[in-house]
């Protein structure tokens, strides 16, 4: 699919949610209805194709993430910071929509984001054989991010404590590296 389409459908998801309606994306686009059909087949298959490329690009970003000769401590920070900018898109409760209204693809973004633990949890592995972290419990620790990765996605728990995506990431994030321990 075009990429043109993709990111014109994101940034009507950065303000409508998964809600947008294709007349929205057919006039900020500047294209018809027939076109942009033609193009996506249906909005279902365009959700498909956008959670598609979004994972990809995740993916590109973390290989590269990977492949650096950058610290344990400085992968995880990168690696966090990449999902967080990757995922702010939750900041408007498109997880809650998905959720509700594309179960299929909200799966694949639980998928995703479980699989994104264990690379998480490499780098951890990685942090404690080389001295760098202290020794710890990893399926703890696994645990510990599964339950976190799917309450900071909670927009109620968002709300709730007047977060948003981005800055709750980012407190895990600090807690990940720094700790509870005043230094």
């Amino acid at each position: 699919m075009d990429e043109k389409i993709i990111r014109a459908a994101l940034d009507e998801i950065a303000q409508h949610s998964v809600m947008f309606t294709m007349d929205d994306l057919t006039r900020r686009l500047h294209i018809s209805k027939t076109s942009l059909y033609n193009a996506a087949g249906s909005k279902e298959n365009l959700i498909h194709e956008i959670i598609s490329y979004v994972i990809n690009d995740f993916d590109r970003g973390e290989k590269k993430i990977q492949d650096a000769e950058i610290s344990s401590t400085e992968k995880i920070s990168r690696y966090i910071d990449r999902y967080s900018e990757l995922f702010s898109m939750l900041e408007h409760g498109v997880y809650d929509d998905l959720k509700i209204n594309y179960p299929a693809e909200w799966q694949r973004c639980e998928e995703f984001r479980r699989s994104k633990v264990d690379v998480l949890l490499k780098f951890i592995d990685d942090g404690i054989k080389r001295e760098v972290f202290r020794p710890v419990n990893l399926a703890v620790v696994k645990r510990l991010l599964l339950f976190m990765s799917s309450i900071l996605s909670d927009s109620k728990f968002l709300a709730e404590n007047n977060l948003t995506y981005t800055q709750a990431i980012a407190a895990l994030r600090e807690l990940m590296l720094n700790g509870f321990v005043k230094r």
